[in-house]
């Protein structure tokens, strides 16, 4: 039933028209969607909080522009979040995805802020499996992914560009655990990369993630228990604009 719908079926669920669907789709990872959402939306140009009210979905969104490019954001939390907003947004006909967020460090020798654009993600999101046969990589498009690459180089933001882990249960996560999954060569973990990236690439879009890290689950600092503070605080929301900005860029870079 919900797999047959066409284009202009999640066109309806977004309450758009043809000629009013962005360019580039941004999909931000966050525990507080609505802040979340609201807050990235402000590092747009005139960006407007978009659920119409012909919209039958209730799917919440944004509309703005960054350099004249148009672009739509929408936050999520895990990967059936994730996919639900990916799908729509890619089947309606929005050409490019990329997910944001952040991520939590499996490898020594990173800071607070630094950037990946991971070529894949390890799929134990839960939801992949739904959009991709076992085997099939939930992989960036490379094109895209090296663009963004090039311009946060520009910007002189740190970046790695190594595969990330995908997981369905944060608090989960035991010292054991994360262990496990630095002895295997993980750079990081998030919840939402797999999942995008597999329903993107089902669909035919182009995909690419950058995240920040957060905590290092190595070192056990910037503990998300503890919340950032202050400096750290006032720096992550100046990168996480930079960062936003030299996706739609990239993306907007044919």
């Amino acid at each position: 039933m919900y797999k047959e719908l066409g284009p202009e079926d999640h066109l309806r669920l977004l309450g758009l028209s043809r000629a009013e669907l962005p360019e580039v789709f941004l999909l931000l990872g966050v525990f507080d969607v609505h802040e979340g959402a609201k807050r990235f939306a402000g590092y747009l140009d005139d960006a407007r909080f978009s659920r119409s009210e012909t919209s039958v979905s209730g799917i919440p969104y944004y509309l703005g522009t960054h350099q004249g490019t148009k672009v739509a954001i929408s936050a999520c939390f895990g990967g059936p979040m994730a996919a639900m907003f990916a799908h729509t947004w890619c089947h309606a006909g929005v050409p490019t995805v990329v997910q944001l967020g952040w991520y939590g460090a499996l490898q020594a020798g990173t800071k607070l802020g630094d950037v990946v654009v991971p070529r894949h993600a390890e799929r134990q999101d839960g939801v992949s499996d739904w959009y991709l046969a076992k085997g099939i990589l939930a992989d960036a498009t490379p094109e895209l992914a090296t663009g963004i690459v090039e311009r946060l180089k520009a910007r002189e933001i740190p970046v790695h560009e190594r595969a990330i882990y995908s997981t369905p249960a944060l608090l989960a996560e035991s010292r054991e655990v994360i262990a496990d999954w630095s002895r295997h060569g993980w750079h990081g973990v998030d919840m939402e990369t797999a999942a995008t990236f597999a329903v993107a690439k089902h669909l035919g879009a182009r995909r690419a993630a950058a995240l920040l890290r957060i905590d290092d689950l190595i070192a056990e600092e910037h503990s998300i228990a503890d919340g950032l503070k202050g400096e750290h605080r006032t720096f992550m929301r100046a990168r996480e604009r930079d960062v936003m900005h030299a996706c739609i860029e990239a993306a907007a870079s044919k």
